[in-house]
């Protein structure tokens, strides 16, 4: 069993899990927010299902809104962070891979 998250949000399903690849399904409720992360090994492909999801990056620096249908890349070692800036739930499927998953909390600096 794949263990929790170290966040909060309303939902995170698993669709699929291997070894080096995994396809989960989240919901995040308005205001939910997956905190400023890096992944060492993996790459995250977002596909929004519903409502509107912000990929914010650094380094580069970006922020990216996304609707229905859009996905967002980041790239393994790209501090990035994800959140809910609706006022309806957003549903996105996350899929990682191929590598080691692992979830690197950063600071938030100002």
């Amino acid at each position: 069993m794949a263990k929790a998250p170290p966040y909060l949000v309303k939902l995170v399903e698993p669709v699929m899990i291997g070894a080096d690849v995994s396809v989960r399904r989240f919901i995040l409720a308005p205001g939910d927010a997956i905190p400023w992360h890096r992944h060492s090994t993996i790459d995250d492909l977002c596909v929004l299902l519903s409502g509107a999801l912000c990929v914010q990056t650094r380094g580069p620096e970006g922020e990216h809104l996304l609707r229905p249908g859009d996905t967002h890349h980041t790239t393994a070692g790209t501090p990035h962070r994800l959140s809910n800036i609706s006022g309806e739930d957003c549903s996105f499927l996350l899929i990682q891979g191929v590598g080691t998953r692992d979830f690197v909390k950063l600071e938030v600096t100002a």
